[in-house]
């Protein structure tokens, strides 16, 4: 018998290093995924047209692939993730 996938905490971190063009972008995924996220903290660097964003995410690693992968494939943006 075949139970629902369990869900986890994780740690994401997203640079986003062309901030000008990507963040948009990565607002967009953010705010698709916003039923996961249970802590959001941004911390944008214009002068370098850069920011960090760090996430704790609450979601399946079948979902959890699914939105680093969106975001790691947004031109500018590297993405990394953590099981808590």
């Amino acid at each position: 018998m075949e139970g629902k996938a369990e869900e986890r905490y994780y740690t994401v971190d997203i640079i986003v290093h062309d901030r000008e063009n990507a963040y948009s972008k990565v607002n967009e995924l953010l705010h698709q995924y916003a039923e996961i996220i249970k802590l959001r903290v941004g911390y944008p660097v214009p002068d370098e047209n850069i920011a960090i964003v760090f996430l704790i995410v609450k979601t399946t690693n079948d979902n959890l692939g699914a939105f680093t992968g969106k975001l790691g494939n947004v031109k500018g943006v590297k993405v990394k993730s953590i099981a808590v």
